[in-house]
């Protein structure tokens, strides 16, 4: 079966600025994303092919050649198998591209381009984090897709001057055994790619990497 245009996979045309193509990219993943679509196959394939659209006209190179001489100027840039999630090389931008609600990929994905066989590394481990905040807070679709800036009103919490914010009576903590002190833990789970690495955060330190004694 003839491989679709990329350009017409986003919705472009060849004039399309990097943002443009970023843009278009964003609404199509949010739309076909897997977590979003559960079975579906047809939202699944649309996803993957969105995604291996915007590694092509995200990079210059890449889309250059795509421009010049179509997909047959790809061949061999994904391999014999054509592309896989191996090959997809923004797993990191996803905060990035997404906006504050990259933390949503970034659980299915893996943070640090850990999930669906992504390369990347782990994040640096988070020292004397505070809690998580949750706030409850109404999207429209063209907010979401599109992104926004809001103003919050938050109460935040001093730190202890007994404990000197560690939780720990004598204001002491050790390294988090489940993790080892790098704040992460790696996972294997089922997706609808198959059996997926991901790192995320360690449940026991909550990322610190550290427990109290």
């Amino acid at each position: 079966m003839a491989k679709r245009d990329y350009y017409e996979i986003l919705g472009l045309d060849k004039s399309a600025s990097p943002s443009e193509i970023k843009s278009s990219y964003r609404k199509l993943a949010l739309k076909y994303h897997p977590d979003k679509n559960k079975d579906d196959k047809e939202a699944e394939e649309k996803f993957k092919e969105a995604s291996e659209a915007y590694e092509v006209l995200s990079d210059v190179e890449k889309r250059k050649k795509y421009d010049q001489f179509g997909h047959a100027g790809l061949e061999g840039a994904f391999g014999t198998g054509g592309f896989t999630w191996d090959n997809f090389t923004h797993a990191n931008d996803f905060s990035d591209i997404f906006g504050d609600i990259g933390s949503i990929f970034e659980t299915f994905f893996g943070g640090g381009g850990g999930g669906f066989g992504f390369g990347g590394q782990s994040r640096q481990r988070m020292v004397n984090r505070g809690g998580d905040l949750k706030i409850s807070l109404s999207l429209s679709l063209e907010e979401i897709a599109k992104g926004v800036t809001k103003r919050l009103k938050v109460n935040i919490k001093q730190k202890c001057d007994a404990c000197n914010g560690t939780g720990s009576a004598d204001g002491k903590v050790a390294t988090c055994r489940q993790c080892g002190g790098s704040g992460r833990v790696k996972q294997v789970r089922q997706s609808p790619f198959g059996a997926m690495s991901t790192i995320t955060t360690c449940p026991a330190c909550n990322g610190t990497g550290q427990s109290i004694r």
